[in-house]
């Protein structure tokens, strides 16, 4: 077993900005940030516990054409949140489960509507949320070989508003995508996500083994239909010409008798 430890602080920067050939974002950052975590490696499994505090204001714009995909995304937080997260996952030969906890406890107001459209689907989302509120988060993914799917719940408790929720069909190197969320709060907050992911790649793969057995098998049947056909063939060479030695032999017979 191996034990992997982090410790990060962050102090942000004010403003920045960055301009590319299709695409360009803007950052304001004014928080103060801070996290550690501990993290359980073993043959089979991983497990990794941390904690998180910030405070402060950020916001961030961004829009263009990334990957053939036309992106915008907007996002503004001035909250003050502590985070504890507890996350474990056990696998062998790509079939698997994890699970993750987050219980936070937040004060603050902050909101972000993003939308994706192009070459691998639509996938649009908003939320927000203002005042003070405690919670816990949950999530569990299981994977196999071909597929995962992936479902979490939540809860919220406080003096706070929030709404939200987003949608996607996207179709990403070999792998679609189907997912909901959606969250609706009032002092008590309940959100709810689901959804689910199947790599193509992998069905392709299976359906390339499937076929190229089957194609093993079609001639070994072929072959093995060619020998049966030529033992019948000879077989029946055999027989014929035993039944005309016969009747060559029955024939001299009757001669003999009539002389």
């Amino acid at each position: 077993m191996s034990v992997e430890t982090s410790c990060n602080l962050h102090i942000g920067d004010g403003l920045t900005t960055n301009v590319e050939e299709t695409s360009a974002s803007i950052t304001i950052d004014n928080t103060i940030s801070a996290e550690a975590a501990v993290k359980f490696n073993a043959d089979y499994a991983s497990a990794e516990l941390g904690v998180s505090a910030k405070t402060g204001t950020i916001v961030e714009v961004e829009a263009g054409l990334i990957d053939n995909n036309i992106v915008v995304a907007a996002s503004y937080s001035d909250t003050t949140e502590v985070h504890a997260t507890v996350g474990c996952e056990v696998g062998i030969e790509g079939v698997g489960i994890g699970g993750s906890v987050d219980a936070y406890a937040k004060t603050g107001n902050e909101g972000s509507i993003s939308m994706s459209v192009g070459q691998n689907g639509v996938s649009v989302g908003a939320e927000g949320s203002i005042g003070n509120c405690v919670g816990v988060d949950g999530s569990e993914t299981i994977h196999l070989r071909e597929a995962s799917a992936t479902v979490g719940a939540g809860v919220s408790i406080g003096e706070h508003l929030e709404a939200g929720g987003s949608g996607e069909a996207t179709f990403k190197n070999g792998v679609a995508t189907v997912g909901v969320t959606g969250e609706v709060a009032a002092i008590v907050g309940i959100d709810v996500d689901v959804s689910v992911s199947i790599d193509t790649n992998q069905i392709r793969k299976d359906s390339e083994k499937v076929a190229n057995e089957t194609v093993k098998v079609s001639n070994t049947v072929a072959n093995e239909t060619v020998k049966v056909s030529n033992t019948i063939a000879n077989e029946t060479k055999n027989i014929t010409k035993s039944v005309d030695n016969g009747l060559k032999k029955m024939g001299k017979g009757i001669k003999k008798l009539f002389r």
